[in-house]
């Protein structure tokens, strides 16, 4: 699985839009708005979120629904 950091929530979604096996590591100071928008995006597509030692980490390993752009 490819392992990215993202350093804002633009930069994560656009890691997390390319349809690939991904992991996000989400490097920045995520806000509780910022969280629950990535987490109701994305988990409903499939993702799941960890919590590293340092930062939240959104990954994307199996079964994946693309956005609706």
């Amino acid at each position: 699985m490819k392992k990215v950091t993202a350093t804002s929530l633009q930069e994560a979604e656009n890691h997390l839009s390319t349809g690939e096996k991904i992991e996000v590591e989400l490097a920045f100071n995520i806000s509780t708005d910022e969280f629950f928008t990535i987490a109701t995006d994305w988990c409903e597509r499939g993702a799941k979120i960890k919590k590293g030692e340092k930062f939240f980490t959104i990954y994307i390993k199996d079964f994946f629904i693309p956005p609706n752009d």
